[in-house]
């Protein structure tokens, strides 16, 4: 791994982390800002997840990383697309993404493992708690969207924590 993809995935992470603490601070006029936002990062994690595919093409299961980047992409391009779209298909969209990246993270600790690598299960629980939060969002989106900055707020923070937690350890796994 390339020290230009470990900082570009480390500075999306942390922005993730801060865009987080923004989101449920301020709620009242996070809605539109935050959909412009999410739009952007769901774009920027795309072309990230592109370069670490590109990055980590030996590695068994770096697919995933491929077939995420191009969802997040066209998940980003949607949100933007429309603003009906943006209304009603937000909490759906940003639920299906954090659901797309844990997923991703619990294949990768389900990997980490079979290598005796110890940080899969931090990786793991990273990856349950993000699927449990796009469940919640996707069982009560009207709901959600009420509690919307809170709730994905949350979600950016753990996600933003779970990258970290993988790009750290990956680094160290490759390192050794």
């Amino acid at each position: 791994m390339n020290t230009g993809s470990y900082l570009i995935s480390l500075v999306f992470s942390v922005l993730l982390i801060v865009l987080g603490i923004v989101i449920i601070m301020n709620p009242a006029g996070t809605m539109a800002a935050f959909t412009l936002i999410i739009s952007i990062l769901m774009i920027i994690s795309g072309i990230t997840n592109i370069f670490l595919y590109m990055g980590l093409r030996d590695f068994k299961g770096a697919v995933y990383y491929l077939i995420e980047g191009g969802i997040s992409i066209i998940l980003g391009i949607m949100l933007m697309s429309s603003q009906s779209v943006l209304e009603n298909f937000l909490p759906l969209a940003v639920g299906f993404w954090i659901a797309l990246k844990s997923i991703t993270a619990v294949v990768t600790a389900v990997e980490w493992k079979k290598r005796n690598y110890d940080a899969w299960k931090s990786l793991m629980a990273g990856g349950i708690i993000g699927i449990l939060i796009a469940l919640l969002i996707a069982a009560v989106p009207k709901i959600v969207s009420v509690y919307i900055s809170l709730v994905l707020g949350i979600g950016m923070i753990i996600t933003g924590i779970v990258i970290i937690i993988f790009i750290i350890n990956l680094r160290r796994m490759i390192n050794q």
